[in-house]
């Protein structure tokens, strides 16, 4: 029956054994996709805060992401709805979340808007989805005395992450 689905729908099976790769730690138990076809789950802040008017913060979310394939990476987008009404956004959108990152998902909102705007716990100020990563080779041309020739350079660096929101340069 997988094999016929499978040709007949060939995304169906990628979906459901691609998404056995995302694990997500939730500490407040209310991440969820709101409908059976959302494409993003809701971020929601786990504390009370009051943005000002063109003001950035930093919302925690308690949400933790584990992604185990690293072809994988997360992007917060903002709420529509939050960016019609009130003027507020994520700031970086879409915010990405890194492989190899493993600390809290964190938020960065901003108020374009004049009025404060009051965010309570447990409120959705984000959204989150899932995307395919592709890795980029580098063609360098090499010149030696007698000929040249195109070398492929991979642009990964052996490093370690040690941290995030700006942890790996300017």
């Amino acid at each position: 029956m997988r094999d016929a689905c499978s040709k007949r729908y060939p995304w169906s099976f990628y979906e459901s054994k691609e998404i056995k790769r995302i694990e997500i730690k939730d500490t407040h138990e209310w991440t969820f996709y709101e409908t059976k076809k959302s494409a993003c789950f809701d971020l929601r802040s786990t504390k009370d805060s009051i943005l000002q008017p063109q003001q950035l913060i930093l919302v925690s979310t308690g949400v933790y992401i584990d992604l185990i394939n690293s072809d994988f990476v997360g992007h917060i987008y903002s709420k529509s709805g939050m960016a019609l009404k009130y003027g507020v956004d994520v700031l970086n959108s879409p915010g990405i979340i890194d492989a190899d990152y493993k600390d809290e998902t964190i938020v960065i909102l901003m108020n374009h808007s004049k009025d404060d705007y009051i965010i309570k716990r447990g409120d959705a100020v984000a959204q989150m989805g899932f995307v395919k990563s592709f890795k980029a080779l580098k063609n360098v041309v090499e010149i030696e005395a007698c000929c040249c020739r195109e070398v492929k350079i991979t642009m990964i660096k052996d490093e370690e992450r040690k941290g995030g929101l700006g942890s790996t340069g300017k």
